[in-house]
């Protein structure tokens, strides 16, 4: 999910709206091109194998859509593999939980729309309410009849990422028909490897979902070698829903979108 963003009262920016970032991150040469002071600030992990370095600044601005923020806190990190891998025009940054968190953030597919609302909006009788827990959501699954946790995150554009740990209990590098290891995507740290076959069986949201392309992490390292979830839902599976991820409630609203039951495929990266 992208938007176009004005920092420091410059822009716009291209950011990705991601439920899967802590805080707000721009690119190094954003930073430079804003002329802002950033401090060393160590190093941090994300879905590829290796930490990368990063810096920390404050943002004196930052608006998205009619809503401005002053004096943000916002991680600097070089995002230049990820944009060119993915073919991207631009990837200026990341909004995420720091932005979001007051908000009732409501997601509409059909319309291709973001807004951030006050209070949560009427919804239709089909939706469903889903808890959740955490900065970065993570609910009730369950995968091929398995029950698990796991986050949802709009800047992941897979349909499900099955993290090592999970995969390997459950046997699903050998489940079913799949690729050998390829680079599936890339993320924070670099590619990201990992088997892709359809899983026949997805429930989440209160819904029943079949045919999703999924890939099961071969990584070594980052957050994809992580055992408190079972995986990751990104914007192959959202996108069939409208979403409103209202924050001060902890819950997750859905309904079917236009997408509900369009056929998933893989799409590797660098392509659309």
């Amino acid at each position: 999910m992208t938007i176009q963003c004005r920092i420091n009262g410059a822009g716009p920016f291209t950011m990705i709206v991601d439920t899967g970032a802590p805080d707000v991150t721009i690119d190094s040469k954003i930073a430079t091109q804003l002329g802002v002071r950033v401090r060393a600030a160590g190093s941090t992990i994300g879905a590829g194998n290796k930490p990368v370095l990063i810096g920390a600044t404050q943002l004196r601005s930052l608006t998205v859509g009619e809503t401005s923020f002053t004096d943000v806190a916002a991680s600097v990190i070089d995002l230049s593999e990820i944009r060119t891998k993915l073919g991207f025009p631009r990837l200026d940054g990341v909004v995420g939980y720091t932005v979001m968190r007051r908000y009732a953030v409501v997601v509409d597919n059909d319309a291709h729309t973001i807004s951030l609302d006050a209070e949560r909006p009427p919804t239709p009788e089909s939706a469903t309410t889903t808890a959740f827990t955490g900065v970065i959501p993570s609910v009730s699954a369950t995968i091929d009849g398995i029950p698990t946790t796991v986050i949802i995150d709009t800047g992941d554009r897979s349909s499900l990422t099955l993290f090592g740990p999970f995969a390997k209990e459950h046997k699903f590098y050998d489940r079913f028909p799949a690729t050998s290891t390829i680079v599936t995507g890339y993320g924070i740290g670099g590619p990201v490897y990992g088997q892709v076959f359809t899983l026949p069986s997805l429930a989440v949201f209160g819904r029943q979902l079949s045919g999703v392309v999924t890939r099961a992490s071969r990584q070594t390292g980052g957050v994809f070698t992580a055992t408190q979830q079972g995986g990751s839902i990104g914007e192959g599976v959202l996108k069939r829903f409208d979403i409103i991820y209202d924050y001060p409630k902890k819950e997750i609203v859905a309904w079917p979108s236009k997408y509900f039951a369009r056929s998933d495929r893989f799409v590797p990266p660098g392509q659309t």
